[in-house]
């Protein structure tokens, strides 16, 4: 049987490359890519498939090249993206010239708007995948090139670019292979059991907040039972816990019960964290979820003033998410806010909205961004138009410490300043530390907040 490596490349940060998002891990939380997994599904009925996760297993590139060099793979399937590319395709290009005869394929943010452009530009690149979960993979493999509807790629010396949207409709793919990732090397902030992986329900988002990559990538849903045989196979691995990595768990929101409803009829011994948004979770689905084991739910809140909200078309409102917060305290489900510093539009007195109200919904974990222009995104189209980026910058991290996006309202340094001390007032406020020294918690989650307050710390006073 022909072999194919699925890589997770090497770099010098703990680079998060999924879902056609990319950045640098704020602590030392990585988890297991779900493009790479779902590919594994996908692939493993016709080829031998291995795994290569460099950044989870802190291989050197060296090391890397070693594991790669000599094994005769069909293809090499990898991730990329806008923080890491031009490492990424460093190492890359020495795999070519080291196995010649292995087809290299790229899948990340930076591929899926640039894809065409790239090709041509790097004679080592042989194809792109635009939708991971399809089988446009197989169908490039075996040459049916004819099949193929979302890919770039190489055929008689020409570019061939195909990109069909992405429709509302149910989707499926083989259960991946989940024991072949390195699952003691992961750690995930709102960890609750060890060790833990990645699902998906869904693909894409249904929603249109214009600062989102998700909103552009169109929306399908899984069948309930693909997601369940998944599930069971995960519970027989041993595995506890589950980051559903879907930008909104509930957006199918009759799927979602079903899920959760089986999850408590079966007894699946399983807890997990998911994405949500205020206006979509109520009663009746948070009662379901925390019986199915849901302990974390992530929220985007982005902003505490109503103006920017309504500008960047997030549809839902303060009130809501005050809601929404207040629920899952009831249902002793903790809370992760998602807050966004820079956005243009942004002022002095629009910051400090969002400081306070951070304070206000009282979550449990707070994430505080800066602003960046996502490719494919409305944000980044005015960014170029109105001159506040640069349209060949396409290198930047949607999490770490530096901002590309300057407005004449905000600048660069007042987003670092900001967000530092958004940092400091949420999380060193006497309630909220004793609130965190006082709960009740495993090893494992003493650990995982340890290494987080290390790296807080470090962050906030930068």
């Amino acid at each position: 049987m022909e072999k194919v490596l699925l890589l997770n490349p090497p770099g010098d940060k703990l680079y998060q490359r999924d879902m056609y998002c990319s950045a640098v891990s704020k602590a030392n939380y990585y988890w297991p890519a779900i493009d790479l997994l779902v590919l594994s599904g996908i692939l493993k009925a016709y080829y031998e498939v291995d795994v290569i996760d460099a950044i989870a297993e802190r291989l050197k590139p060296r090391n890397c090249m070693e594991k790669i060099v000599g094994r005769e793979y069909k293809a090499i399937v990898f991730l990329t993206g806008t923080a890491s590319w031009k490492n990424d395709f460093e190492f890359l290009s020495e795999v070519k010239s080291k196995s010649p005869a292995s087809l290299l394929i790229g899948n990340g943010d930076i591929l899926l708007y640039k894809g065409e452009e790239f090709l041509k530009r790097y004679n080592f690149l042989d194809a792109v995948l635009f939708d991971y979960t399809s089988k446009d993979i197989l169908s490039y493999l075996e040459n049916d090139f004819d099949s193929i509807r979302s890919m770039c790629f190489r055929i008689n010396d020409r570019v061939e670019f195909r990109k069909e949207p992405v429709q509302p409709q149910e989707f499926s793919y083989a259960v991946p292979l989940h024991e072949k990732f390195p699952l003691k090397n992961y750690l995930l902030a709102q960890g609750k059991r060890f060790p833990f992986t990645t699902v998906q329900t869904t693909f894409g988002c249904p929603f249109k907040c214009s600062f989102c990559v998700a909103s552009t990538l169109g929306f399908k849903y899984r069948v309930v039972e693909n997601v369940m045989e998944e599930l069971r196979y995960i519970a027989g691995l041993g595995i506890k816990d589950i980051f559903f990595t879907d930008f909104t768990f509930e957006a199918r929101r009759e799927n979602t019960l079903a899920i959760c409803q089986k999850i408590v009829k079966e007894k699946l011994d399983l807890s997990w964290v998911c994405s949500s948004r205020a206006n979509t979770l109520n009663r009746e689905l948070l009662g379901w979820m925390k019986q199915a084991g849901c302990h974390t739910i992530m929220l985007g809140v982005e902003s505490g003033d109503e103006e920017l909200l309504v500008r960047y078309s997030k549809g839902v409102t303060k009130k809501q998410m005050q809601k929404a917060f207040a629920l899952c305290r009831e249902f002793k489900i903790r809370t992760l806010g998602h807050f966004i510093i820079g956005l243009p539009g942004e002022t002095e007195e629009s910051v400090k909205k969002t400081l306070d109200f951070s304070g206000v919904l009282d979550c449990d974990i707070a994430s505080f961004n800066i602003a960046v222009p996502a490719l494919g995104t409305p944000l980044r189209e005015a960014a170029i138009k109105n001159g506040w980026i640069n349209k060949s910058v396409l290198q930047f991290d949607a999490s770490d410490s530096y901002s590309i996006l300057e407005t004449p309202q905000f600048s660069k340094e007042q987003s670092r300043k900001w967000r530092n001390r958004a940092v400091r007032q949420f999380y060193f406020r006497p309630s909220y530390l004793w609130r965190m020294a006082t709960a009740s918690r495993s090893l494992y989650q003493w650990k995982i907040l340890v290494l987080n307050a290390l790296a807080l710390i470090k962050q906030a006073f930068k």
